[in-house]
């Protein structure tokens, strides 16, 4: 770093001339020695003069702007917004609708429409600073949906299946929880675990699909899909079948 009365003697128009001409003899003999040595001389003394024009600011001890409070931040009257804002503003005198209005023929103080028969006073609107009386509609609490009392022709186990993958659950998992009777006569009892929690039966079926039925129609009557008034007969054929946009519904 010069010293201050060096780096204020710093003539920066002869710094960068004698700059140039170092430059210049270094393009026709890269090799100059004295032109090296002046370049680099010049290039201290231009950092030098930089130096020099820095000056640092000095703190006072005070601020110009005042921080808002945590109240002004969070609270209900914000600070950036007055409620009565729009009704103190100053009238406007300019812009391009007073220029198209004054172009149509109105000049201030009359009133607007052909005959001049409009208010005379703008509406000044007061600004809602609150959240009363706002509400979306998420948060609006709906009245848990009545259950279907027929599935439309599906079979449970598909009703199932599908449910299963709209919610996320997994697939359904179908276990053989009892087989009894001789070999002519059979009856089968199957649980299904959805969710991690088991639904079972209580009366047994002739065959082995209607009893994976019988289970698939106890979880979907559990989960609230159809009413329990729903039973599927000895064929394991149904009246009614739950529809595609049904679970979108429940769902």
């Amino acid at each position: 770093m010069e010293p201050p009365d060096a780096a204020e003697s710093l003539d920066i128009t002869a710094i960068m001339s004698r700059r140039v001409e170092a430059m210049k003899a270094l393009r026709e003999n890269p090799m100059d020695l004295e032109a090296m040595k002046v370049y680099h001389s010049c290039h201290k003394e231009f950092q030098a003069w930089i130096a020099s024009k820095q000056e640092p600011g000095q703190y006072t001890g005070s601020i110009d702007f005042k921080p808002l409070t945590p109240d002004e931040l969070s609270g209900p009257n914000q600070a950036w917004v007055k409620k009565d804002q729009f009704m103190k503003a100053a009238p406007v005198c300019e812009g391009i609708g007073m220029h198209l209005l004054r172009k149509m023929g109105w000049t201030p103080g009359e009133g607007l429409g052909k005959n001049k028969e409009g208010a005379l006073e703008p509406l000044l609107p007061s600004i809602k600073t609150d959240k009363k009386g706002l509400v979306s509609e998420l948060e609006t609490k709906r009245p848990p949906l009545p259950a279907h009392h027929d599935l439309g022709g599906k079979h449970p186990v598909s009703a199932l299946t599908e449910l299963c993958i709209k919610s996320r659950w997994g697939p359904p998992e179908f276990t053989l929880a009892e087989e009894s009777g001789p070999d002519h006569k059979k009856t089968f009892l199957f649980k299904v675990k959805v969710n991690g929690r088991e639904y079972q039966p209580r009366e047994p079926s002739a065959n082995k699909k209607h009893a994976r039925a019988q289970a698939a129609m106890l979880c979907l009557q559990e989960t609230g899909v159809i009413g329990r008034g729903y039973s599927l007969g000895v064929s394991g054929q149904m009246a009614a079948v739950l529809t595609h946009q049904d679970i979108d519904l429940m769902y």
